[in-house]
Order: structure tokens, then C-alpha cells, then sequence
């Protein structure tokens, strides 16, 4: 009884989320914290046009390995920037692997430590969520599987 209690409260938690939308304000993002790999706190530029959003190790692996292979102001080039969820990893990983191999990367990295971040932006199992910002309002919502898509929605 105390399980069936549990899921229905959950499944009305997930159908009550406020996930953004087509032209939610992309200004909702801004109330969670963001982080460098080296522990500096970072914003959202106002002036972003596309946000790239990773909420699993093999996507956020994908994204890295992509922005990897381009120039280091290839994400400012095209008014993106990366946010990487990890609050789903225990802090223990975050702490002795995550981090320094975040570090090594050339790329800016937004860490999302706040928990409900994913309450917020929509995403979808093993892909990569991409917001696209018009006159500070989610004009398009995609996501993207492969270093492929990502290329072509992010040079679109």
C-alpha cells in the first residue's frame, strides 16, 4: 500500500513539473547555481542563444568529446553555452573523478549542483536537450543523440 501511496504521489509530482516550453522566459534558468569545474561561480549571459543540456554521464560524455575536437570559442562563437546536471552522481564520484577530468577540458563548463534542475528542463533518455533563446524566450526546444545533430543544431 505504502508503494502504490509512493508512486501515485510521484506521478503527480512529474505530471505537476514545470518544465519550460516554447516561450517559457529563458530567465527561469537563472535561478540555479551554476559552477566552473574550478569552483567559480557562473551565470547564464543574458545575450545566450542556445543552451546545451546533459543530465546523463554518456551524454554529457558526448558533448565534451564534441566541444573537445572544436576551438576553444567555438561555444562563445555561437552564443551557447554547455550545463551539465550532476546531481544525480554521488558526491564522492563528483569529488575524486568527475571534477578533475572536467578540469582537463578546454571548454566552459556550467555544473548544475541545484536539485530540481531537472524539473525544469525538459530532456529525454540518452539525448542531449537543446533550448534555443530568442529575445529571452525558449523559441525551440530539440534534442540530439549524436556529436552529428549537435554539429548541425548548434551551426544551423
Amino acid at each position: 500500500m505504502l508503494k502504490l501511496l509512493f508512486f501515485f504521489s510521484l506521478c503527480l509530482s512529474v505530471l505537476n513539473a514545470d518544465f519550460l516550453h516554447v516561450d517559457s522566459p529563458s530567465a527561469r534558468l537563472s535561478d540555479f547555481v551554476y559552477k566552473t569545474p574550478n569552483d567559480a561561480v557562473v551565470k547564464i549571459p543574458k545575450d545566450v542563444k542556445i543552451i546545451i543540456a546533459s543530465f546523463e554521464k554518456e551524454t554529457g560524455a558526448l558533448v565534451n568529446e564534441f566541444l573537445q575536437s572544436q576551438h576553444v570559442t567555438y561555444l562563445v562563437g555561437h552564443s551557447a553555452v554547455f550545463i551539465a546536471d550532476i546531481t544525480k552522481m554521488p558526491s564522492v564520484i563528483t569529488t575524486m573523478f568527475a571534477i578533475p577530468k572536467l578540469k582537463k577540458y578546454k571548454h566552459p563548463i556550467h555544473l548544475n549542483y541545484s536539485e530540481g534542475f531537472g524539473t525544469v528542463v525538459p530532456a529525454k533518455e540518452d539525448m542531449v536537450t537543446l533550448l534555443f533563446v530568442e529575445n529571452g524566450k525558449i523559441k525551440e526546444i530539440r534534442y540530439v543523440a549524436t556529436k552529428e545533430e549537435l554539429r548541425a543544431a548548434i551551426e544551423k
